[in-house]
């Protein structure tokens, strides 16, 4: 029997009522923040990630699947969103000409992780990104997006952590500050923390290892060293978090894993997902566009996991999805008759199904129980003879005979909750 690979998953159908849940949730706040969504490629040139997350990176330096394809390029299959929308936006100019421009996106991401709750091979993200302007308004417009996801959703308890990384200006004290307390602890650090030292001291900050952990607690702070005008910028970000009524906590230490990162940075924590705590995780990185050959746009964004989020419902159940009619007929002339009501019904928007090879009607009824249908359609010998439809409401046991040509316009104002059986 062929199995699927390790760290990836199948999404059945009694999976997908939540998954649509959490993304239609995601989709809805989306667009009443005026964001319009982005389709990205699953593969990129290899480049794309390597320039835009940072060589040093775990995502870049272990985590990438990247391959040859027959001309000899190396591609990759995206790691995470930002890059490639970054990317698009930089390529696409009838995008990076406007004023601003709001996108999001949702799909599968790819990392070669060992597989754990909360952290797959194959994962989803939805995500959003906002361009052309460094007004910190925007820092707490997308924090607030996802707060509303996450309220939409009932995710409570959470927590939303947030910190200022500072401009590339006034991290490099702080960056020698690492250096040098880090060194002086160097026999503390894990292998990779003791590779990190030289090339990259602030990604010893988001090492996960107990003992670098427990180091960090000791190390300098970088809101002792952001400039005047990265402090001024923090303080208006939590000045408007507070007006929109978002609950915060401020955490110094707080640099998140890739190098793109400007002042802005936050995290979605709970403690219901284990060492995999964080269930959204985003930024400024006002440098990017530029670095991928675009003219210098600030920007920011964020992205979150569907199923740590998923793994965070756990058995809350989502929003009941029911077919709305299901059609019971006796065979022969009464199902192409039967066929031909489905057809009209799903014409009008109205979902409908019928099994053509189906006995009885015991259990025809029997199999719209299981559909959950909220109406069934009655086409038998006496509906034939008398030109009629019988309608059933499989919440009330209710039953009624209307005319053929009326049935539909029955079935639609009953759905809709505007009209019942007589």
């Amino acid at each position: 029997m062929l199995k699927k690979p390790p760290g990836i998953e199948d999404i059945f159908p009694d999976a997908m009522e939540k998954w649509d849940h959490v993304t239609g949730t995601a989709r809805d706040v989306f667009r009443t923040y005026n964001y319009k969504e982005l389709i990205i490629p699953v593969m990129e040139y290899t480049e794309v990630f390597a320039r835009g997350l940072g060589d040093e990176t775990d995502i870049v330096s272990k985590e990438m699947f990247t391959f040859e394809d027959r001309g000899g390029r190396s591609l990759t299959l995206r790691p995470e969103g930002t890059a490639s929308v970054v990317r698009a936006y930089v390529e696409n100019g009838e995008y990076n000409r406007l004023a601003s421009c709001k996108l999001f996106y949702c799909g599968p991401m790819f990392r070669a992780e060992r597989p754990q709750k909360g952290r797959l091979r194959q994962f989803n993200q939805f995500g959003a990104e906002f361009f052309g302007s460094e007004n910190p308004y925007h820092d707490a417009e997308v924090i607030g997006m996802m707060d509303a996801i996450s309220r939409r959703l009932a995710l409570a308890p959470y927590a939303v952590l947030v910190n200022s990384i500072g401009c590339p200006d006034c991290r490099v004290p702080y960056t020698e500050a690492l250096k040098s307390f880090y060194t002086s602890h160097s026999a503390r650090l894990c292998e990779d923390c003791a590779r990190r030292l030289e090339k990259n001291p602030l990604r010893l900050l988001d090492c996960k290892n107990e003992s670098c952990r427990a180091l960090r607690a000791e190390a300098p702070v970088i809101t002792a060293f952001i400039c005047g005008a990265c402090r001024d910028h923090h303080d208006r970000v939590k000045g408007h978090l507070s007006q929109a009524g978002v609950s915060f906590t401020e955490d110094p230490f707080l640099v998140r894993g890739l190098d793109y990162y400007t002042r802005t940075t936050f995290e979605f924590v709970t403690e219901r997902l284990g060492g995999q705590n964080a269930f959204a995780a985003g930024g400024r990185y006002d440098g990017l566009v530029e670095q991928f050959g675009g003219k210098k746009t600030p920007a920011v964004g964020f992205a979150a996991g569907i199923e740590r989020i998923l793994l965070m419902l756990g058995d809350q159940r989502a929003p009941e999805r029911r077919l709305d009619v299901y059609i019971v007929h006796s065979g022969g002339d009464a199902l192409a008759l039967a066929a031909r009501t489905a057809a009209a019904l799903r014409e009008r928007g109205i979902a409908a199904d019928l099994d053509p090879d189906a006995g009885g009607f015991k259990s025809q009824f029997k199999k719209a129980d299981r559909e959950r249908a909220r109406l069934c359609v009655i086409v038998g010998e006496d509906e034939l003879r008398e030109g009629t439809r019988s309608i059933k409401d499989m919440g009330s046991g209710e039953q009624a005979s209307v005319p053929a040509d009326a049935a539909a316009d029955r079935i639609g104002a009953m759905l809709k909750g505007s009209a019942s059986l007589p």
